[in-house]
């Protein structure tokens, strides 16, 4: 089983940032959020504000992304004293497979052309959102994405899975109380890949782990660590 850091080492650092990212292994991957600024940049955060993650006297912080440029988005100081990333400064300052979670249909069509000139990013990449219609959308702009479907409680609703090519559904990705070894040889037949999230206790992971997905997003990826380790790298 392979570990994805979620929001980068977020037990260790403030979630989405740089410091978060870098501190990511041992993980085999890490996990970020995108949403799009008002002028059409990537930047990586989890809220529609920052309200949450930035310091009290920040200029913007509780303004929606969509709602702020890119220039307004850098003047947010978080409490970490970082500021917000472009999803482009992450992926320079990082080599790790990447899940990145579309966080609003506002990210797609800027996302398709971010890398429709950058393919040689693409190989890293699982787009993974809760929001069908988004990943279907990000597929038809950009053909070679691969992507993953959330899901938070239930199983059912579920067709988008059939409606998808299956040279770009690459995963399932349920809440790990979701997980069960039936679930898991189901999408396994199906040539689907099954991860979970998110971990952030031993008993959770080891639930997981015997359960036999393929991949675990996990809090803190230095003390979640798979018994069984591969020397193969992650691939969607």
């Amino acid at each position: 089983m392979y570990t994805v850091a979620h929001r980068g080492a977020e037990d260790l650092e403030l979630e989405n940032t740089l410091a978060a990212f870098k501190a990511a292994p041992p993980a085999h991957a890490f996990e970020l959020d995108v949403h799009a600024s008002a002028d059409n940049h990537l930047v990586v955060i989890h809220d529609r504000t920052a309200e949450r993650v930035a310091r009290e006297d920040s200029p913007h912080r509780d303004v929606p992304m969509a709602a702020l440029t890119l220039k307004e988005i850098k003047e947010i100081r978080l409490s970490n004293g970082e500021n917000i990333p472009t999803l482009e400064e992450v992926l320079q300052a990082t080599t790790l497979p990447v899940q990145l979670e579309i966080k609003a249909p506002g990210a797609v069509v800027p996302l398709a052309d971010y890398f429709r000139i950058r393919p040689d990013q693409l190989e890293r990449i699982l787009f993974i959102c809760f929001i069908d219609a988004a990943l279907v959308e990000l597929i038809d702009r950009l053909p070679e994405a691969r992507v993953g479907v959330l899901r938070a409680d239930s199983a059912h609703g579920l067709e988008v899975l059939d409606e998808l090519p299956s040279r770009n559904l690459a995963a399932f990705l349920p809440y790990w109380k979701m997980i069960s070894p039936e679930l898991v040889n189901n999408y396994h037949n199906r040539g689907i890949q099954v991860g979970c999230w998110t971990i952030r206790d031993e008993e959770s992971f080891a639930l997981a782990e015997k359960a036999g997905i393929d991949f675990a997003t996990v809090s803190d990826p230095g003390r979640f660590r798979p018994g069984s380790l591969t020397d193969q790298p992650l691939k969607w």
